[in-house]
């Protein structure tokens, strides 16, 4: 048996040991590594679980090696307030298979118009987010990230520029220009990257940017590390896989942010799988 580090061998043989499966697990099959944790899940419990619940995406996790999730609050009531957070901590008391650690909205229905009750929220959130809207005012995201920094929490941000869409849905690359589609450039990702860096390093607050799909916020993001600016960052899998070049004319693959081009996939891949871009200690 393999494993991550000592630590995690010297627990794993305690657990082992303890429970006679070393005649079973003891070989070169096996690779153990801690629990792993994902930062950016989605258990739709309040308000959507038609869609999931504490319970099931708690399950699901654990049968994949997660024993910490932090979970998005695009529920209903939306979690900006302590009273409207109560009824996610109540499903996670009672329904969570593992450690599940909410996030607070950063603003008031997640409108981005008025920041939400960070002071009430934040003994009980792992950070403070949007979610799956960009904050578009600059003026509410400094009092936002000023806040957060005296809170000691961290902005997690999904970075869209919304006057920048344009009505696109997928990349705004080869693919839509051959078959007609309109597009959503890059630039309506890095250019909100951008500006939440400078922010960033103004409040010196904490700062996540969730799922970056293009090369442009690869770079802002390893500069802005370089000069000290506390700031990680996420993909995910698809980006590092696919790009534009594998769409098709029957809806699959439609997501937001799109995949981006082939260029944008190899920049993705060698910062993050081979650099190591998202941690907090590169």
């Amino acid at each position: 048996m393999r494993y991550f580090d000592e630590k995690t061998k010297r627990s794993a043989e305690e657990f082992f040991g303890k429970n006679g499966l070393f005649p079973e697990f003891d070989n070169d099959k096996y690779f153990v590594f801690p629990g792993f944790c994902d930062v950016h899940v989605h258990f739709r419990e309040p308000g959507f679980s038609y869609k999931e619940t504490v319970e099931s995406g708690s399950l699901a996790a654990a049968n994949g090696g997660f024993t910490a999730v932090c979970a998005m609050p695009n529920l209903n009531p939306v979690p900006d307030s302590l009273e409207n957070l109560s009824a996610e901590m109540d499903a996670i008391e009672h329904f969570a298979k593992i450690r599940v650690l909410p996030y607070g909205a950063l603003t008031k229905g997640e409108k981005g118009e008025e920041l939400a009750d960070l002071d009430g929220m934040a003994p009980f959130v792992c950070a403070f987010s949007d979610d799956g809207r960009g904050v578009q005012n600059e003026e509410i995201m400094l009092a936002a990230m000023t806040r957060a920094k005296r809170l000691g929490k961290t902005v997690a941000a999904h970075c869209e520029q919304n006057s920048l869409l344009k009505g696109g849905y997928i990349h705004d690359g080869e693919y839509a220009k051959k078959h007609g589609h309109r597009g959503i450039c890059s630039e309506s990702e890095y250019a909100q990257v951008a500006r939440d860096i400078e922010l960033a390093r103004r409040t010196g607050c904490a700062y996540h940017v969730c799922h970056i799909s293009c090369k442009e916020s690869v770079e802002l993001i390893r500069n802005a590390k370089k000069n000290g600016v506390d700031v990680t960052c996420e993909t995910a899998p698809h980006y590092l896989v696919l790009c534009d070049d594998d769409l098709q004319e029957d809806g699959r693959f439609k997501m937001n942010p799109p995949l981006r081009s082939s260029a944008d996939k190899r920049r993705g891949r060698q910062a993050g799988v081979n650099k190591g871009l998202a941690g907090r200690h590169n």
